[in-house]
C-alpha cells in the first residue's frame, strides 16, 4: 500500500506536536516538581488527593483549636491557682483570729482581709490576652461580678454579689460554659462558670464567696466579730476550696485529654500529608529521562521530515 505525500506530512506533523506538548508538560511538571498539573492527568489520584489535601485542612483546623484551647485552659488554671492561694491565706488568718483579740490585732486582720477580697475580686473579673472575661459565660465583655464592698464605708452589712455572666444551667448542660472541637466529634470544656464557687444570690449570703470576705474584714474593723461568725467564715471558705478543687480537677483532666489529642492528631496529618506527597509528587529523574528521550526522537523526527520534504520528481529530472 502507498502512503501518499499528503498522508505522510500530516501524519508526521501530528506526531510532533504532541510530541512536542508531551515535553513542553514534563518541563513544567520538573519544574513544579509535581505529577499532577490538572486533573486530567490522573483522575483517580487526583481525586484521593482532594480528599487528602481536606483532611489535612481540618487537622490544620484542630490544630489551632488545640492550641487556643490550651491557653485558654493554662490561663484558667494560672487563675484559680491564684484564688486557692488567696483563699488559703484567708483560712491561715482565721485561725489566728479570736473575738479576744486588741482592736489594734483586730485591724491588722481587717486590712489583710480585705486585701484577699480584692485580689478575690480582681481574679473573678480575670481577662484573657485577647481582653474577654474568663468567668463571664458567654457574655465575655461583661464583668461577671460586681460587688460593693462595705470594708470602709459607714455600712455594717456587706451586700449580696451580683452574677452578670450566662446563668448556670443543670448539671448536665450548664449554661456559660464554652467548648472547642479539637477533633472530629470532640470537643473539649475551655472555662469554667464561677458562679458554682462564689454561689452569688443563690440565696441572700449564703455561700457568697466575696460578700463573705468583706463581711468578715467589716466585723473584724467594728469590733463584733464572734466565735460562731468566725467558724461560720471558715465553713464557707472551706465550701468555696472544694468547689475551687473539683475545677482545678476538671482543667487538669481536660490539660491531659488536649495533649493526648494533639498528639493523635499530629501523627494521624503526618500520616495523610506523606501520603498525599506521595501522589503529587513527581518522579524526577524518570522525568527528566523521559523528556530527554523525548526531545531525541522529536529532533530525529524534525530531521526526517525536514529531509523527505525536499524529495522531489524535478530533483531527477
Amino acid at each position: 500500500m502507498r502512503i501518499s505525500s499528503l498522508t505522510y506530512f500530516t501524519s508526521s506533523l501530528g506526531a510532533m506536536q504532541t510530541n512536542q506538548a508531551n515535553i513542553a508538560r514534563l518541563s513544567e511538571q520538573i519544574a513544579s516538581d509535581t505529577r499532577i498539573l490538572s486533573p486530567k492527568d490522573d483522575p483517580l489520584a487526583t481525586g484521593k488527593a482532594l480528599d487528602l489535601s481536606n483532611r489535612v485542612a481540618l487537622r490544620d483546623q484542630h490544630l489551632a483549636n488545640q492550641q487556643k484551647a490550651e491557653l485558654d485552659l493554662n490561663y484558667e488554671s494560672t487563675v484559680l491557682n491564684g484564688m486557692r492561694g488567696v483563699l488559703n491565706n484567708v483560712n491561715k488568718q482565721l485561725t489566728g483570729m479570736s473575738p479576744n483579740q486588741t482592736q489594734a490585732l483586730r485591724d491588722q486582720y481587717a486590712a489583710i482581709v480585705n486585701g484577699a477580697y480584692i485580689q478575690l475580686k480582681e481574679l473573678a473579673n480575670t481577662r484573657n490576652p485577647e481582653g474577654n472575661y474568663i468567668f463571664g459565660g458567654y457574655q465575655s465583655g461583661v464583668v461577671p461580678f460586681t460587688h460593693s464592698p462595705a470594708y470602709g464605708t459607714a455600712t455594717t452589712v456587706s451586700p449580696d454579689t451580683t452574677y452578670n455572666g450566662t446563668a448556670y444551667g443543670s448539671a448536665t448542660a450548664p449554661a456559660g460554659v464554652r467548648s472547642i472541637e479539637v477533633a472530629s466529634g470532640r470537643d473539649i470544656q475551655v472555662n469554667d462558670n464561677l458562679d458554682v464557687m462564689f454561689q452569688s444570690g443563690a440565696a441572700p449570703g449564703k455561700d457568697d464567696i466575696l460578700r463573705t470576705v468583706d463581711q468578715l474584714a467589716v466585723d473584724l474593723k467594728a469590733g463584733t466579730i464572734t466565735q460562731a461568725q468566725l467558724d461560720t467564715t471558715i465553713t464557707k471558705v472551706n465550701t468555696a476550696l472544694t468547689a475551687l478543687g473539683r475545677m482545678e480537677s476538671r482543667v487538669g483532666a481536660a490539660q491531659v485529654e488536649l495533649k493526648e489529642v494533639g498528639t493523635a492528631t499530629r501523627s494521624l496529618r503526618l500520616a495523610e500529608q506523606s501520603a498525599l506527597s506521595g501522589l503529587l509528587q513527581l518522579d524526577k529523574a524518570a522525568a527528566i529521562i523521559e523528556q530527554q528521550s523525548r526531545q531525541t526522537s522529536l529532533e530525529a523526527a524534525q530531521r526526517a521530515y525536514a529531509q523527505t520534504s525536499k524529495l522531489s520528481l524535478f530533483s531527477y529530472l
